[in-house]
C-alpha cells in the first residue's frame, strides 16, 4: 500500500501530467482536434496494448502492463502518455526525471505496429507532451534513452535531439 505522502505527490503529478495534455491538444493541427486525444496508461491502453503483443511487425517487446505497474509503483513523478486517433491507440511512452530532477527521460516510447493515421508523427508528440511536462516540473533537458537502432536514432536527430554514445546511450534535447 502507498504511503500518504506518496499518494499526494502521485496526485499533484497526474495532475501535471493532465495539464502538459491539455496543452498539446492546444497546438494540434486544426483537422487532428476532433479526433487525436491523449491520456495516461490505463485500462483501456492495457486492452489495445495486449494485442500489439504478438504482432509480426512489432519492434520491442516491452510488457507494458510490468512497466506501467511499476513506474506507477515507484515514481510517482513519472510521465506517461498514450496518443489516440479516435478509438486506436497510435503509441504509448513512460518515462521519469532524473534524480536530481533536471532532465526529463523518456525510457520508453512504442508506436503501433500497424499502419495508422498518425504513423510517422507520434514521438513528434511525445515529445511535445515531454517537453510541457518538463517545463512544469522544473526540468530543462529531455532524454531519450536506449534508441532501439540508428534508423529511430537518426528520427530523434531529425527533431533536434543530439546523440550521446558510448556507455550512456541516448538523445538529448535542452529546453530553452
Amino acid at each position: 500500500m502507498k504511503q500518504a505522502s506518496h499518494q499526494r505527490t502521485d496526485r499533484t503529478y497526474a495532475q501535471l501530467r493532465e495539464q502538459s495534455r491539455m496543452l498539446i491538444t492546444e497546438e494540434l493541427p486544426v483537422r487532428y482536434r476532433d479526433s487525436v486525444t491523449f491520456d495516461d496508461i490505463n485500462g483501456r491502453a492495457m486492452a489495445q496494448l495486449s494485442r500489439w503483443e504478438a504482432h509480426p511487425d512489432r519492434r520491442v517487446m516491452w510488457s507494458w502492463p510490468a512497466w506501467a505497474s511499476r513506474y506507477a509503483s515507484i515514481y510517482p513523478k513519472r510521465f506517461e502518455l498514450t496518443i489516440w486517433f479516435h478509438s486506436m491507440l497510435c503509441s504509448v511512452s513512460l518515462g521519469r526525471p532524473t534524480w536530481g530532477a533536471g532532465k526529463l527521460r523518456l525510457d520508453m516510447i512504442e508506436s503501433s505496429p500497424e499502419r495508422t493515421p498518425l504513423s510517422g508523427n507520434t514521438v513528434n508528440l511525445t515529445v511535445t507532451a515531454a517537453r510541457a511536462y518538463a517545463r512544469m516540473i522544473g526540468a530543462s533537458q529531455i532524454r531519450i534513452m536506449n534508441p532501439i537502432n540508428s534508423k529511430v536514432r537518426s528520427h530523434y536527430e531529425s527533431l533536434g535531439f543530439t546523440y550521446v554514445g558510448g556507455k550512456s546511450d541516448y538523445c538529448t534535447m535542452d529546453l530553452v
